[in-house]
């Protein structure tokens, strides 16, 4: 029943809005947004101490009130809390009240404070205080001509001091001041387009001692665990990176960032709901690469960095996440850049295997389409190769990206048919050992995936449940945030997706698929095989028709406008049954050839050599092909009409022909 009550609590609660406006630049001196209420927290259950500053002239009487809603109205007075402070009674169950306070002078003039939320959620609290309060900030920064995406700059590192509050109200963690190498830590802001300046952002901690943050939250023990490096992200008002996370070790990923829900108090000022997880870094317990190897990261925002590469073939663009950039030697730079080109350069011929580790990319992009990622904007994908010999090979990292979580129903993940791990063209490959890691790995993880999954969330829901919901209340409070919901209706969600997604990657992946056929008046000569179904591991070749007077142009699939005539279809992105469409161009007679100046030239005979002539609208859309009988204007508008075009204007290309016409008909 508390948990139904919370999710329908949510519900009205979202009728509220949004704080903060995107704004194109923001100087570093932006300060965190002020909270709309103040969020005070109880750790076990203990009373809690509020104050009310409110400054009025003259003698100030003072009276507390407390309220059922977030409203600092129609309140109930408190007997005897007439002080500007005020103790709570302690909290025997994890629950949020409202408190307010009314200050009146002697001039009888009466002014409120916010709302006073006092909690006691039961989750673990991260209490960061940076040096004289400074405030982690940045700007924004936008890509320049040719790039694109938004990230932030001119980012500061703010000294700070940690502690950490367990469930149970002790203190289990406690940086000390900061202390250069020594104490204390550094907080940054995190992220790219995700990043908010002034609003709740994730952050970048750097502590100057290695300590395991989760040891005493998640129960583990290990001197490997320690480390330097660690983030608080901010999505944990969803199950989003849970589900991603566990998804990945559900598929036997090696490493995959381990994390804990926390609150999070900066400068006394509450910021939200947490996970304070590890990072992606060079570490035993996390990537394991060697002094000599790399982490490298297929970076969307690669043009705000300073140490980068970019490779010659598919134009991707690669960063540094091991070594740091202020360590990244000449030599070091052009190993593994070259080493990438020439992966590149290999994946033409199929010998893509002796580069890369092929179960641990294909079980990447399976994680994705178990998740229906829509988001393949680039980020946060991250390579690594444990040394810089050639007895070790390229290594996909975690997937770390799930903001765009069950976005593509009824479709592969947008990453299926992208080559940002360069999946499309392995799949294309005469090598078929990425196609048949990623079915081998399909059969082994699918049948038991939502079970295994289904039961790690319900254990989550009853350890953490009403903790977590508790805390997105808060964060509401806090931030005025739209679209919260609780563990229960985030579980609901994931089952409905997996349940409809194993039925469709079931079909997708075990069936197979009609292959039809629009011949338009043409016809395959009787010799030749007609494939009338594909499999997702076929890579099948389809022979090319023929009608009389006609030249066959190519196949069209479904949405496709560019004909091909060497035309390869491909089970691993077939989901139903598929139309390939026959395009022809009308022959007509031999062409004669145009000089340089647009000029026919009437003594020079091509003979029985066809050039085709491309057809397009005002607009740039390619309409089909023409063949010429001859190049002169009256012959041009003739062929036109004959191959059905209407009144109107055209544009005619043909390289052959050297040839740019603007065409009307009329």
């Amino acid at each position: 029943m508390e948990i139904k009550f919370l999710r329908v609590f949510f519900l009205w609660l979202v009728t509220i809005g949004i704080i903060f406006a995107r704004t194109d630049s923001v100087a570093s001196s932006v300060r965190v947004l002020p909270p709309h209420s103040i969020i005070n927290f109880s750790q076990a259950g203990e009373s809690v101490e509020l104050s009310c500053n409110i400054e009025l002239d003259g003698s100030v009487s003072y009276q507390w009130y407390r309220s059922e809603s977030n409203s600092n109205v129609s309140g109930m007075a408190l007997d005897g809390a007439n002080s500007s402070h005020y103790i709570t009674e302690p909290f025997l169950n994890k629950e949020f009240r409202f408190y307010y306070c009314v200050a009146t002078s002697s001039e009888g003039v009466s002014k409120s404070s916010k709302v006073f939320v006092v909690a006691y959620t039961g989750l673990p609290t991260v209490r960061i205080n940076t040096l004289n309060g400074e405030e982690p900030s940045a700007e924004y920064a936008y890509a320049a001509e040719n790039s694109y995406g938004r990230s932030i700059t001119n980012v500061t590192k703010s000294p700070a001091s940690m502690q950490i509050v367990d469930s149970s109200g002790n203190l289990v963690y406690e940086s000390g001041e900061y202390k250069y190498k020594a104490s204390g830590l550094t907080i940054k802001l995190r992220g790219n387009t995700s990043a908010v300046v002034g609003g709740k952002s994730s952050y970048k901690l750097k502590l100057q001692k290695k300590a395991d943050l989760l040891a005493p939250l998640i129960s583990r023990s290990g001197k490997s665990f320690q480390d330097k490096e660690w983030i608080l992200h901010k999505t944990a008002t969803t199950l989003g990176h849970v589900i991603g996370f566990t998804v990945c070790d559900i598929a036997g990923v090696p490493w995959t960032p381990k994390y804990a829900f926390v609150n999070v108090v900066i400068n006394n000022d509450y910021r939200g709901l947490y996970l304070l997880m590890e990072s992606v870094n060079r570490s035993e317990s996390r990537a394991d690469v060697s002094e000599s190897g790399y982490i490298i990261e297929r970076d969307a925002y690669w043009w705000n960095e300073n140490v980068k590469f970019v490779t010659p073939l598919y134009n991707q663009k690669f960063t540094f996440k091991y070594p740091d950039d202020d360590d990244v030697s000449e030599e070091q730079l052009s190993y593994i850049e070259e080493y990438m080109n020439m992966l590149e350069q290999h994946m033409g011929d199929g010998s893509y295997d002796d580069y890369i580790d092929v179960k641990s990319f294909a079980r990447w992009l399976l994680v994705h389409d178990f998740l229906g990622s829509w988001d393949a904007a680039g980020s946060n994908i991250f390579m690594s190769k444990y040394d810089a010999t050639e007895k070790t090979k390229l290594r996909m990292l975690t997937n770390w990206d799930f903001d765009s979580n069950f976005m593509q129903e009824g479709k592969w993940s947008v990453q299926h048919n992208d080559e940002r791990i360069y999946a499309a063209s392995m799949f294309k490959s005469f090598n078929r050992t990425f196609a048949n890691m990623y079915r081998d790995l399909y059969d082994s993880i699918a049948p038991v995936l939502w079970s295994t999954l289904e039961k790690k969330l319900k254990k989550l829901q009853e350890a953490l449940g009403v903790q977590i919901n508790l805390s997105r209340y808060c964060e509401f409070f806090r931030w005025n945030v739209d679209g919260v919901s609780s563990v229960e209706y985030d579980i609901w969600c994931a089952k409905k997706w997996f349940e409809s997604r194993n039925i469709w990657l079931k079909n997708a992946i075990e069936n197979k698929h009609a292959v039809l056929y629009e011949l338009n008046g043409g016809a395959f000569d009787t010799h030749d095989a007609i494939p009338d179904s594909i499999n997702f591991l076929d890579r099948i070749e389809i022979p090319q028709p023929q009608r009389r007077g006609y030249i066959f142009a190519g196949w069209t699939r479904e949405l496709e406008m560019i004909p091909q005539k060497d035309f390869v279809l491909y089970g691993y992105n077939v989901a139903d049954s598929v139309k390939l469409t026959a395009n022809w161009i009308l022959d007509v007679y031999p062409i004669k050839k145009i000089d340089e100046d647009m000029s026919l030239n009437m003594d020079e005979f091509v003979g029985k050599e066809r050039f085709s002539v491309e057809v397009f609208s005002v607009i740039g859309s390619f309409l089909g092909y023409i063949s010429l009988y001859n190049a002169e204007l009256h012959f041009i508008m003739k062929t036109l009409r004959n191959a059905g075009y209407a009144n109107g204007v055209y544009i005619l290309r043909s390289q052959a022909l050297h040839m740019n016409h603007r065409v009307q008909l009329r």
